[in-house]
Formats: structure tokens, sequence, C-alpha cells
């Protein structure tokens, strides 16, 4: 992989302070410090964003603030240099005993008089403050590097669902817990760096339940099994469902289901371009399924956002104001829950284009 071009990130940001008469922008969120200074890492434990804040000042250089236990580890792989350091040790070096007192006292050497933050810091007296999200903006449309990171990680995870799909249509009998321990060990051999998050492994009646908790059921030859899941390569994930059928068929009803699904998502696909809004994406494949009356088991957005977080904006639900824009990755994954009987979600990671969308996991979605 290359590099991140991190003084670009932060030249952006510079832009929207000296725009917006803002002294600094401080920034306490985990994925943004990430994108900031440390894309490389992924969210998991211990955290990545090892900054308790990264601190981009209109003027000079950008500030890392961190604790003494995690000073070292900043050091190494942050590519904010300019290092202030808080712990409650007063045999361990420090500039301050806590990070309030450290952005305080930053404030006051840099004679601050107006700051931004992306989470609610320490109250400063004299200081006018607000809330924004401009960094989440300038996430949403990702750069080459991070398009090539993301593409790689949607690889091992389309080469997960290959396996998958070989173990559900072959593994009756087996639990959910035994497939999901499968899949995941499947992906653990391919060097990533961690889940995107807990592999869903959803069958018969449990895949009514759009979040489940892998349980002891045994797969049954016929019924549906959702099988969600992703992976972190280099600092960025992917996100990808299908809906497989124990045994390689099913009955008229599932697949029915499984086809109208099918359908909804190619619609809301059509839908994707520059300038388009994620209401209208949302709505494509939901106007399709009020049509078979499955609408009313359509409980969720048709998609989100993903790169350095599992979800992020933009969105696309019925309520979205956001607008796509050429770039900017995310999920199209209708799906219907039926209570007591079952559900099917078909997920698939797209690129907005200007004029279509590029559908980027390459995972068969053919019913058999």
């Amino acid at each position: 992989m290359g590099n991140i071009d991190y003084r670009r990130r932060w030249r952006a940001v510079k832009r929207f302070l000296s725009n917006n008469n803002y002294d600094a922008y401080l920034v306490s969120r985990p994925a943004n410090i990430r994108w900031l200074s440390d894309s490389n890492s992924a969210p998991g434990s211990p955290p990545s964003a090892s900054l308790a804040y990264a601190i981009i000042p209109k003027k000079g250089k950008p500030i890392g603030l961190s604790s003494t236990l995690e000073r070292e580890r900043v050091r190494k792989f942050n590519a904010i240099s300019n290092l202030k350091v808080f712990g409650p040790y007063e045999d361990v070096s420090r500039d301050a005993i806590s990070s309030d007192i450290a952005l305080k006292n930053l404030a006051k050497e840099n004679a601050w008089s107006s700051i931004c933050f992306d989470t609610l810091p320490a109250k400063f007296r004299g200081i006018k403050s607000k809330q924004v999200a401009e960094i989440e903006k300038l996430r949403m449309v990702k750069d080459q590097e991070e398009l090539k990171r993301i593409k790689r990680s949607i690889a091992i995870s389309d080469k997960a669902q290959r396996f998958t799909r070989h173990l559900v249509e072959c593994g009756e009998g087996l639990t959910e817990k035994e497939v999901a321990s499968e899949i995941d060990y499947f992906m653990r051999r391919k060097n990533i760096q961690e889940n995107s998050f807990g592999t869903i492994i959803a069958s018969g009646y449990n895949s009514a339940f759009p979040h489940h908790n892998n349980s002891n059921k045994r797969l049954k030859n016929g019924e549906p099994v959702i099988c969600d899941f992703g992976v972190f390569m280099n600092g960025y994930c992917s996100d990808i469902t299908r809906t497989y059928f124990v045994g390689g068929e099913t009955s008229d009803y599932w697949q029915k289901r499984y086809n109208a699904v099918l359908e909804a998502q190619q619609r809301s696909f059509n839908r994707v371009s520059n300038g388009q809004s994620g209401h209208d994406v949302d709505s494509a494949g939901r106007d399709y399924l009020r049509k078979l009356d499955f609408a009313k088991y359509f409980v969720h957005g048709t998609g989100h956002g993903f790169g350095l977080e599992i979800h992020e904006a933009p969105s696309m639900t019925f309520k979205s104001k956001d607008t796509l824009r050429t770039n900017m990755t995310i999920t199209i994954e209708p799906g219907i829950y039926i209570p007591k009987k079952g559900g099917i979600r078909i997920e698939d990671d797209v690129l907005v284009t200007k004029d279509h969308a590029t559908t980027l996991t390459k995972a068969a979605r053919n019913l058999f």
C-alpha cells in the first residue's frame, strides 16, 4: 500500500478554520483522529486512535495530545509529531496531569478566542466554541489511496463469502457458532487486521432478526442463512452480506422473496450517481418491495457509507438529506424480515461514480 497524505488533510481542515474564523479544531472522535494522523491502524482493542485529541490550529503545526500510557506508541506510529503528554503519575515526565488541563494550557498559550470540536471537550471560559462535523464530511469522499485499501479489504471478504457459500450449503447440522468460527478462521489466515464487526450467521427463524447473536441453533435443509461480515485491512474496512440456503435449494416461498430483494437491490444500484440523494436511492428499492407487499418487512435503511468506520456518512434512508458524490463508498443492502419465519438480506459495497454505481464486491448473488 502507498502512503496517506496527511498534510493534504490538515490543509483542508485549516481552510475550513480560516473560512469560518475558528482558531483551532479539537478532535476527539477516534475515527476522526485516525483520519488525521493514523489511518493505517484498525479501530480495535487496544484502540488505534492512541491520541486523546488531535488539534488542528489555524496557524502552526497540528498538535497531538496523548496519555503517558500511549506516548511511545504515538511517537512510533502517529503522523503528528508535535506532542503534549498528560498523566497522573508524578514520577513519569508529562506536560499536564489531565487532558482537560493540557487543553486549557494550549488555549491560553495560543490565545485562542474561538474553537470548534467534534465532541464536547473541556469547557473553556471566555472562548467561543461550537460543535461541527466538517471532518466527517471530508471523510465521505475517498482518495485513490483509500480506495486501494478498501478494495483490498473487499477482496478478502469476497473470498470469505465464496468459502461461506460452500460451508452453508453443505452445512446441515452445523451450529451458527460453528459456521461463524470457520469463517473467522478463514479470514484470519488471510492476514487481516481484525473483523469489521462480529460475524453474523442467522439461520432459519433467526434470520428474521436484522442483527443476531450467533447461537447453538443447527442449520436445517432449505432454510435461509444470512451471512454478514467484513474485515479491516490497512485501516479500512469492508461489509458484505449474502443469504444462502442449506442444501443449495429451498421452497418457492423463499425463492420469491429472495428474488424480490435482489431486484430491489438492483433498482437502488440503478439510482446511484453523483448528485443523487440518499433518500432517492432508498426509495428506489423500497417502492418496489411495497408493490409486492414486502415493504412492511423492510425495517432498516438501504445503506450507509464505510471506510475508516463500518458505519459512516452518507446514509441511504427514507429521511436522508445526504447527497452522493463521486468516490464515496457506500453499501446497498435491502432486506426483508418475516417474524418467526426468517429473512433475506443482500449487501454489496459500491463506489459512487459520475453517472452510475460501480459494484466493488464480486461474490455471487445468484440464488443457486
